[in-house]
């Protein structure tokens, strides 16, 4: 007979006992059997958590590392020798053994696992089960969530516009701006975000809409940004978030920025009355050429033609007789032959010409004898021209005529002026009536041979008479062999370089004949035994925008020297052409400076132009009204009576020689110096005057009875004098600050500015 009942309490004792009792009454003794409950209780199903946010939905921001994760945790703590089954989706299992080292943080924490993104879209179950150590396995644990979309866009393509040669430089900057495209590879999606980031870290974020959907996707996003440094690694990156919170990987382009920095402009005008307007950068603006006074005028275009004796004789020295004389004057020492001296003569003239703001055509036409017996030949058989003589061809030039005795031009034979002479007709024939004036230069060194004969006479000046009707002809006499009458036969100008026409050999103008090399330098290119500096005009200079330095005269190089400097060749006044020697033998190795290198070092030197103007009290100067603009400027006014404008930035001033006006206009209403900023005057004279605008003060009294509220004058304690403005006086508007530093000036007070009538209002 079987029975069954209720299981007691794991771990209690069972009996179950039994007798049997027959039909008579009689009662058996009592069978048994005792046993113990052990433990058959399952563990509670575990807690199974997939990490979706709650909301039953796996995203991308629920991804980590692109994987979804879960968290299996037991509901009553799990005991050492349990085990816990975790089943993923694709069916594969985690097992995990509980003992002593995990069982604190499996019941603390749970256990995560982390498996494969299924498809999007599908259907996702984890399950877990515990088993205890006494074999009893737990109901399944499971949670169920859905894979939403959780694919990433493609990275989109970036590209710096850099000409794809990975080099920015000025022919791929936009108004001065590096500029990048950003373009979609998949087409993007209403709501999507691009966030492209700038070299400097800055982002700039767009949200795809209806109204700009269609050109992103057709042309991408453009950006720009300032243009770091030159030498510069860039990049721009660039990521699609799309609406479902999915980000791509990273598009990316890099780029480096070359030497993108403009060089300074440098203008040098002529030395008429011109308008210079510098540009956004750092300008070098020089109101005239200066240079020596020559017998060209400013604005007009010339032919010229130097007619060069190179008849044996050259090659002795300037006071060698006919015969030659001794052998030391028939063999000068390096550089004091006629030949050595008249070739200095001719570059450093060049050189004047290359600084001539109108056109110049140069003939070099050389004579000697014609093959004669005893001649050569040699020294006649030069005949070059030069189209418009610049800075660019100057040294081709320079090249063509030589230094010494055996390079370029050279020297022997007779002389017979009448060959240069046709060689120059002929030229001017072939040029043609171009509008420009004609000139001709004749240089000779000795009585042209068998002068002594009316033949000769008549042969020469037959020549010279069709180039008299068509050129100015200023003749030379090189050392004493030839007499003044000789050479003015030649001439056909008077003494102020106007032509005297209808010659004839008894109707000429006045030459000279010199033996002195610094004095037949000077009247080849002045027309005067003394080098002089050249006439300028009364100019307009704005600097603009940058730091810019401006001349309003031209710049003195006078004390500008170095070892080896010819002063023949370079002599006083020479202005532009002597700083680019300079530079070139000082600074830049031989190599010819660029206008950063000239800009750079007018900058670091400028106090020196400043001095050599102020000791030269022959330099001319005109009345010049300047604008230094914004940026911080150096402002060299130089002689004459100028007007100065600083404006915006803190800027150096030097006024030069003259009566000199500093004007101070209100360029800002809300600034306490008007917009001025602080400016350094380093060569104040009781001559020279400040000016503020009528509207450059609040409050100023007319009588000026209060000026002392709006003017202070102190010591800076340091040797100079500061002007401070207040703007609106007592007032509390505006405070007292440092407009204008008086270099060396430490003693000078408001009211000596004010009996010497320096200050003026409107």
């Amino acid at each position: 007979m079987s029975i069954e009942f209720d299981k007691p309490t794991d771990g209690s004792d069972v009996e179950v006992k039994a007798t049997i009792k027959d039909k008579a009454g009689n009662t058996s003794a009592e069978g048994s059997d005792q046993s113990t409950v052990a433990d058959t209780t399952a563990p509670t199903a575990p807690n199974v958590v997939i990490n979706d946010g709650n909301d039953g939905s796996i995203d991308s921001a629920d991804l980590v590392n692109g994987k979804v994760t879960a968290t299996v945790k037991p509901v009553d703590p799990v005991q050492e020798g349990d085990v816990i089954t975790i089943t993923r989706p694709d069916g594969s299992t985690k097992e995990v053994v509980v003992d002593a080292s995990n069982k604190d943080d499996i019941n603390s924490n749970g256990i995560s696992i982390e498996f494969d993104k299924p498809t999007d879209g599908s259907d996702v179950e984890v399950k877990a089960t515990i088993k205890d150590k006494a074999g009893n396995t737990s109901a399944e644990g499971s949670d169920q969530s859905t894979v939403a979309d959780t694919t990433a866009p493609t990275a989109p393509n970036v590209v710096i516009n850099d000409g794809n040669d990975g080099s920015i430089d000025s022919a791929d900057l936009v108004n001065g701006k590096v500029t990048a495209t950003v373009k979609p590879v998949d087409p993007v999606q209403e709501g999507d975000v691009i966030t492209i980031t700038r070299p400097d870290g800055s982002t700039k974020e767009v949200v795809v809409d209806a109204s700009n959907k269609d050109d992103i996707n057709s042309n991408g996003i453009s950006i720009e940004f300032d243009k770091p440094t030159d030498g510069s690694d860039v990049e721009v990156k660039a990521t699609i978030k799309d609406k479902a919170g999915n980000t791509s990987a990273e598009g990316s382009d890099q780029s480096t920025v070359a030497d993108t920095t403009a060089p300074p402009e440098l203008t040098i005008d002529s030395n008429g009355n011109d308008t210079l307007i510098g540009n956004t950068g750092n300008d070098l603006l020089v109101g005239d050429a200066g240079g020596l006074k020559t017998n060209f005028s400013a604005g007009k275009d010339y032919n010229v033609s130097i007619v060069l004796d190179l008849s044996g004789s050259m090659n002795w020295s300037m006071d060698a007789p006919t015969n030659g004389g001794s052998a030391n004057q028939q063999n000068p020492l390096l550089g004091e032959s006629r030949l050595e001296i008249a070739k200095k003569g001719l570059k450093a003239f060049i050189q004047q010409m290359a600084g001539h703001d109108g056109v110049i055509n140069l003939q070099i036409a050389s004579f000697s004898g014609n093959g004669n017996p005893g001649d050569t030949g040699t020294g006649n058989s030069y005949n070059q021209v030069f189209k418009n003589v610049t800075v660019d061809n100057i040294d081709e030039i320079l090249k063509f005529i030589g230094t010494g005795k055996t390079d370029g031009l050279q020297a022997a034979g007779g002389t017979q002026p009448e060959l240069g002479f046709n060689k120059a007709n002929e030229w001017f024939k072939d040029i043609g009536k171009n509008g420009f004036e004609n000139q001709t230069y004749f240089i000779s060194d000795g009585e042209p041979t068998n002068w002594i004969q009316d033949t000769t006479k008549n042969k020469i000046d037959s020549a010279f008479k069709p180039l008299a009707e068509q050129s100015k002809v200023f003749a030379i006499g090189v050392s004493a062999n030839v007499s003044d009458s000789t050479v003015s036969r030649y001439d056909n100008t008077n003494a102020d370089g106007t032509k005297k026409e209808n010659w004839s050999s008894t109707n000429h103008g006045e030459a000279d004949v010199f033996t002195d090399a610094n004095k037949l330098i000077a009247y080849l290119i002045g027309g005067s035994e003394n080098f002089e500096p050249a006439k300028v005009g009364s100019d307009i200079i704005d600097g603009g925008a940058g730091n810019d330095i401006l001349f309003g005269d031209a710049m003195n190089t006078n004390h500008l020297t170095w070892l080896g400097k010819d002063n023949l060749i370079y002599p006083k006044y020479s202005g532009y052409s002597t700083l680019i020697a300079y530079l070139k033998a000082e600074v830049t190795g031989g190599i010819e400076p660029t206008r950063q290198d000239i800009y750079d070092y007018i900058k670091d030197n400028f106090r020196d132009f400043i001095a050599a103007d102020a000791t030269d009290l022959a330099t001319k100067g005109g009345n010049d009204k300047i604008y230094g603009g914004a940026g911080n400027d150096i402002i060299i006014a130089g002689a004459g009576d100028d007007i100065i404008y600083g404006g915006l930035g803190d800027d150096i001033i030097s006024t030069g020689r003259g009566k000199d006006t500093i004007m101070y206009d209100l360029l800002s209403v809300t600034d306490e110096t008007g917009g001025n900023g602080t400016d350094t005057w380093v060569d104040y004279d009781v001559n020279d005057k400040i000016n503020f605008s009528a509207d450059f003060f609040e409050g100023l009294l007319e009588d000026r009875s209060n000026l002392a509220d709006y003017i202070t004058v102190e010591n800076d304690g340091q040797g100079n004098a500061v002007i401070r403005v207040d703007r609106d006086g007592k007032d509390a508007k505006y405070q007292a600050t440092d407009l204008l530093i008086i270099e060396n000036k430490a003693d000078l007070g408001l009211q000596d500015l004010l009996n010497q009538n320096q200050i003026i209002i409107g």
